[in-house]
């Protein structure tokens, strides 16, 4: 695209998706979605696709282990010209960094011997403060206690429904400053894949995507 009218045309013609949790469907079809989405230009569709990659539980590639997440989605961070997709990528990785580490504790592992099992600001930190029962990170991330909590208590439901939840406030703060620019549109994607997954939610879905989200987390430990 190469000028705010593209993208107010295509904003224009996407429905809201601003009923999460109590939609029954998803407020157009990926295949209409797909169809939107090809007015953006080659770049765009490629920044699209990279933060997709990373935000997306669906869109990342499943043969990744954790170590290879955590350096694409260091890549596709540096790659990144907007200071708002960055600050997406960054808030995501480091929730899922702090999920790794309550998951890693909670399994009597001591702190890692190297920064290479995590991502952003804060995994020095969380290594000094291990024994912390927040890492001494909860003003910093008010929501690890509450986090902690499902996961002591194995809620599966819990967690699957407060992470959806966050990752969609988040993303509704960053739209506030955006309305029709490449940003605006991702964003949108974005939240229609949360409400994607939040349509045909059910307490056994929630708990394989919970184990999944338990197994996998964010680093091995013993892989430098």
């Amino acid at each position: 695209m190469k000028g705010i009218d593209e993208y107010v045309s295509l904003m224009s013609s996407l429905p809201s998706t601003e009923r999460l949790f109590l939609a029954k469907l998803t407020p157009i079809s990926r295949l209409r979605l797909e169809q939107r989405l090809k007015q953006l230009n080659e770049q765009d569709l490629r920044t699209l696709r990279q933060v997709e990659s990373v935000l997306n539980w669906s869109m990342q590639n499943l043969a990744f282990s954790d170590q290879q997440l955590i350096k694409h989605a260091k890549m596709v961070f540096v790659g990144l010209q907007s200071e708002t997709l960055k600050t997406l990528v960054r808030d995501k990785m480091e929730l899922r960094t702090c999920v790794a580490a309550l998951r890693h504790r909670a399994q009597g592992e001591n702190a890692p011997d190297n920064l290479n099992w995590g991502f952003g600001r804060w995994v020095s930190h969380i290594n000094r403060n291990w024994n912390e029962t927040h890492f001494a990170l909860e003003t910093v991330f008010p929501w690890l206690p509450q986090a902690k909590g499902f996961m002591d208590n194995k809620d599966a439901e819990g967690m699957e429904r407060f992470i959806l939840d966050h990752a969609f406030k988040q993303l509704q703060r960053s739209v506030n400053q955006h309305y029709f620019d490449l940003e605006a549109v991702i964003i949108y994607v974005l939240k229609w894949s949360i409400v994607d997954r939040t349509t045909g939610y059910n307490i056994e879905a929630a708990k394989i995507r919970f184990t999944e989200l338990v197994e996998q987390g964010l680093g091995d430990f013993e892989v430098a």
